[in-house]
């Protein structure tokens, strides 16, 4: 029997160098978390975050969560 819902949400993010990836996150406060994590250090970019094909979060909307998560 095949699953069609998607188990983990994929944040997708962007080094300096421009290579790119993602990790995948069990939750969206996690995908928050570790976007704010890589923004914090400098590490990289976060560009979206997706669950299957839908994305969740992306451009200034992700912008004001990733803040809003720093302030906690």
């Amino acid at each position: 029997m095949a699953c069609s819902v998607p188990i983990c949400y994929l944040l997708h993010r962007v080094a300096a160098d421009g290579s790119s990836g993602m990790l995948m996150e069990p939750d969206l406060a996690s995908a928050l978390a570790d976007a704010a994590r890589g923004e914090r250090d400098g590490a990289w970019r976060a560009e979206s975050i997706t669950l299957g094909r839908d994305t969740v979060l992306e451009g200034e909307a992700l912008r004001v969560a990733i803040a809003a998560q720093e302030r906690h």
